[in-house]
Order: C-alpha cells, then structure tokens, then sequence
C-alpha cells in the first residue's frame, strides 16, 4: 500500500484534536459521562434538567469545575450549561462564544457537530440560543430540573457551603442569596407556569455510589495522599514550623502532578489539635507533644482525606501511647466490620466498644467520620444501609481537653462485594512503624 505524506502542521493538528479529552479524561472517556446523562434522563421522566457550570473564580487561581456538571459532562469551561430532555433523551450543551484565555487549552469547545461527537452531546450549541430553548420547552408543560444544592468547586464541600449561605442571608448588612438560588428565582419569574424540581437527590444517590473507574482514581489519590503525609513524618524535629511539614506534603502533591489540595492543610502541634480544623499552621513543634496532620490531595476532581498524628520528639509518652493505640484499635475494628449492609451506628457501636474495653468511654463523642469522593465532605445518606462502592473515611478521634491531648486517625475506605478495602494503608500507624519512619531522612534535608 502506498503511503501518503501529510504535511508535518496539519499533522501536529490532528493529533491535538485526538488527544485533547485524552489528557482531560486520564481516567474517565465521553461514554462514562454519557451514560450518567442517560441515567438522569432516565429518572427525570418528562423533566428538562438545567444545570450550570461554575464560574470563572474572582480571584486569580486555577478554574475549577462545579463537581455535578463535570460529573454529568466531563467539560472543564466555565459559564457553560447542560440541558437534558427526559422526553426525548437529548442531551444540550451550551458553551460560552468567548473563553478566558486562562482556561487550558484542551478544554476548549466550540459549538458544533465535531464537539458533540467528541463529547458524546446530541448537540452541542453557542450559549446565546439559550432563552430561545427554555421558553420552548416551557411550553411543552414539561417540569424544569435545577440544582438547589451550593455548587461544590476549588477545596469545597456542601456542608461548609451550606452554612456560609446560611451565615450570609442571615447577617442584617448582607442577605445575599445563592447563585442556585437565584438562577431558580429567575426562572420561576420568567416561567412562572412552568413546575420547578430539585435535581440534587438523583445526582447524590447517584454520586454516593462509585464504580471501578472512580475507585480507581480515589486509590491513585489515597496513594499520593500517605507519600505526602509521610514526607511529614520524616522531617518532623522538635524546633521546625508547623508549615514546614505541610511544605513536605505540598513537595510530594505536586511531584505527583496532583490538581492540588483536596482541603486547607490542618498541621496541629499540642494542644492546637483540640481546634479541629486549626489551619495557622504557624507554630514551632515542640518536644513532647504529638503534631497531627490532616492533609490530602484532589486528584482528577476526586478527592481522599488522610490523617496521621504523631509524637514530635521520636516516641509517645505512656500516657500518649494509652490515647493512641485506643484510637487505633477503633479504626482497626471498624474497618474490619465494614461491608455490605452495615450502617453508620453499627459502626457507632463498634468504636463505642472499643473505647469501653480501654476503660476510655469517657472520651467516646459518637463519630465515626463521613463519606468522601468528589468532595472532602461528600454526599450520601447516614441512614441507609452501605452498598458496594459506598466509599466512608473512618475518623476516630480521642481528646483530653484538661490535658490538651488530640488523638485523631483517618482513612479513607471502599466497601467491596464481601468487604471494604483501605484506599489509604501506605502511611504507617503501628506506633514502631512510625518511629522508624520519623528517623528517614525527609525530602529537602540532608
């Protein structure tokens, strides 16, 4: 067969138009996001769902993608809006005519038919067309799907937005409401005939169940999260900073080409890790108290969360070692009871336990921890039963307040078919094992 030559440009063109979702979609490709849009379809019957991406953040940092829209879309602009028809079972996305020049460049989209191929739309359409399409569909009678729940972009997770919202429609010299808020305002004023329905409970029930795919890049971030957190534990000295055993995990996040944090780092020395999201990180480790480090990475727009504490000066004191084999022995035995079927208080009452056997149940407060994903705090019901692919960070926590004493592990875990397996087990909490690990040369010391 004869070969014919292209010339070198416009094959440098193709093969940038090829891998352009390639380097986006390292774990997913357009057939996963497609058929969670079938998904949705499927359950919104005759509903039209409205969605929004995030906007392009004030400040100058990286544009991250609201967590529902790249869940359904696997698109990274901003101002973008996806329209799913239940009736028809068309899928719409509308981009923007004009993209910030911040935005990489293989998250580009233009309208047009070679985008709806490449992303698996039916259409993919300027955003100008907008109005056009909902006063169309407005007609039809058919009720509008819209996302009530806060968006979820850089380091964010519901319940935190949830009560920022709250604190700021309640200040009398604020009272701003919600983007969400304000999007479904607009549309029942325009609309006013049209049935408005809230999306959040399918897209959740969705989310709070992962597939291999996203277990995947959860074990991937779990993995870079412990080479990080034991970066700390290496260059842990009595006289250093605090900041300077985030630096160590900062080193590792972006060697390993994570987005970046999942969450603000939280590096408590002593009595600061009584303040349970102490964030300062400012001050110097001093011997015989223990420092606590929760710390962990975003990668692929999913996230772990991983926390380790340690003693400062090489070895627990009796009294520390007392409070931190108690929290171990907890974790141990909640991640062993965790299957299929079990609950957020049976797990209670394993950790409760525990606490009685070390004559400790005085410190019991009844957490266990909380679910993970897509965010730090992600979605899920603490009623159900737990299925597979249901993944849950067990947090023990021990403090003495009289003593200034925190105690505080945290793993996050993966229910399997017959079990759960740890998506964080590469950082060490046998107390021997940590030891050994504090004696390493750590990154950056020689």
């Amino acid at each position: 067969m004869s070969k014919i030559k292209i010339p070198g440009f416009i094959m440098c063109m193709l093969l940038t138009q090829v891998a352009s979702s390639q380097t986006m979609w390292k774990y997913f490709t357009a057939d996963d996001f497609a058929a969670r849009r079938n998904k949705v379809m499927a359950q919104i019957g005759d509903g039209i769902l409205i969605l929004q991406a995030a906007e392009l953040p004030e400040a100058y940092v990286k544009f991250r993608q609201d967590n529902n829209f790249y869940y359904l879309t696997g698109v990274e602009i901003p101002d973008a809006v996806l329209i799913l028809d239940g009736k028809s079972k068309e899928s719409i996305l509308l981009v923007p005519d004009k993209i910030p020049n911040d935005i990489k460049e293989e998250a580009f989209i233009k309208a047009g038919k070679p985008a709806a191929d490449e992303y698996k739309f039916s259409k993919v359409l300027s955003k100008s067309v907008m109005t056009n399409y909902l006063h169309y569909f407005s007609e039809t009678g058919q009720p509008f799907y819209l996302q009530q729940s806060p968006q979820e972009t850089t380091e964010m997770s519901r319940d935190r937005c949830m009560m920022t919202r709250a604190s700021r429609i309640n200040n009398p010299w604020d009272g701003r409401i919600s983007k969400e808020l304000t999007f479904y305002n607009k549309i029942k004023e325009r609309f006013p005939a049209t049935t408005v329905k809230d999306i959040t409970p399918i897209i959740d029930a969705m989310r709070w169940v992962k597939d291999k795919k996203e277990i995947a890049v959860l074990r991937e971030c779990g993995r870079i999260g412990c080479l990080g957190i034991n970066e700390a534990i290496k260059v842990t000295r009595p006289g250093i900073y605090e900041y300077q055993t985030v630096a160590a995990c900062d080193f590792i996040y972006g060697d390993m080409g994570t987005a970046g944090p999942a969450y603000y780092a939280i590096a408590a020395s002593g009595e600061r890790g009584l303040i349970w999201h102490y964030n300062a990180n400012n001050h110097l480790l001093e011997a015989g108290n223990v420092l606590l480090i929760d710390y962990a990475p975003e990668v692929n727009y999913y996230v772990t969360d991983i926390t380790r504490t340690w003693p400062i000066q090489g070895e627990f004191s009796s009294e520390q070692l007392k409070f931190y084999e108690c929290v171990k022995e907890t974790r141990d035995e909640i991640i062993k009871a965790m299957k299929p079927g079990i609950t957020y208080s049976m797990m209670q009452k394993v950790g409760e336990a525990v606490y009685k056997k070390h004559g400790l149940e005085k410190y019991w407060i009844g957490y266990v921890g909380h679910f993970v994903g897509m965010a730090v705090h992600d979605v899920g019901s603490y009623e159900k039963p737990f299925v597979e692919g249901v993944v849950f960070n067990v947090e023990p926590i021990l403090e003495d307040k009289d003593k200034k004493i925190h105690i505080r592990l945290e793993d996050t875990i993966v229910i399997t078919a017959t079990g759960a397996e740890n998506l964080t087990p590469q950082s060490p909490v046998d107390p021997k094992a940590i030891y050994a690990l504090i004696k390493e040369k750590g990154v950056g010391e020689k």
